[in-house]
């Protein structure tokens, strides 16, 4: 018999897909802005107290990047 790798069916973080196309991020917290995405992505909980969605500890440059790749799910 072989061995078979189970399916992943876990979650971590939020669905990203099409994220600039929302009007609204964080389960509708707030709007969806530039801002906002960065201020979420560096502390979740700031903008939904009790996100399961882990504060990184990006530093400012690769937030920054980061934040700008975001901007690009269209």
């Amino acid at each position: 018999m072989r061995y078979q790798e189970p399916s992943a069916r876990g979650r971590f973080g939020p669905d990203l897909t099409h994220l600039m196309s929302r009007d609204t991020i964080a389960a509708g917290a707030v709007r969806n802005t530039p801002e906002m995405l960065r201020l979420w992505v560096k502390n979740p909980d700031a903008i939904k107290p009790g996100s399961k969605m882990p504060a990184m500890g990006l530093n400012d440059s690769d937030l920054d990047a980061l934040t700008a790749y975001l901007e690009t799910l269209r």
